[in-house]
């Protein structure tokens, strides 16, 4: 398995504990992830570390749900490239440079994450790990709106997060 090139960007946000992200941590875990849904590369990811009031914000701003949540995923690039309402691009009107495989942001809520690994009884770490494999998963198409995609999406997240962990115990 071939991880992609990736280019990768952690911001904080907010203020939360030492220890339970750390930038080399979740590049490699975003590559990892990455490669096992066989994306090519190359990849640009940021990843905003937040709190309540800025993901509800960005909830509310980006999707009209005016709530607090765990991860908010935005994909950047265009998903039909070299199209243009649907139809190919005249010759010459292509990107000049390498098409990125998948650019995107994710902003997770490291105090909802706190939250939810309590309940699990699992730690915060491990918490935010699955909330940014579940965001990449949302930045490649998987959706959670419905019980069907949402029981395979949860599946695909909780084995990409038990092999990680297999080979990063």
């Amino acid at each position: 398995m071939n991880e992609p090139e990736i280019q990768f960007t952690l911001l904080k946000s907010t203020v939360f504990p030492t220890g339970i992200v750390s930038t080399k941590d979740f590049e490699a875990l975003a590559a990892f992830a990455l490669g096992h849904e066989r994306v090519k590369g190359p990849v640009e990811l940021s990843v905003d570390i937040t709190g309540h009031k800025r993901i509800r914000e960005l909830n509310r701003r980006f999707r009209g749900v005016d709530r607090t949540t765990d991860v908010i995923s935005f994909r950047n690039d265009d998903p039909h490239p070299g199209r243009r309402g649907g139809r190919p691009l005249p010759s010459g009107e292509g990107p000049r440079q390498p098409r990125v495989r998948v650019q995107g942001d994710l902003a997770i809520n490291v105090h909802q994450a706190a939250l939810q690994a309590k309940k699990m009884r699992h730690s915060t770490c491990r918490e935010m790990r699955l909330l940014l494999i579940h965001g990449i998963l949302h930045l490649l198409g998987y959706t959670d709106y419905e019980p069907r995609p949402r029981r395979r999406m949860f599946k695909r997240q909780n084995a990409l997060l038990r092999a990680w962990e297999r080979k990063h115990p």
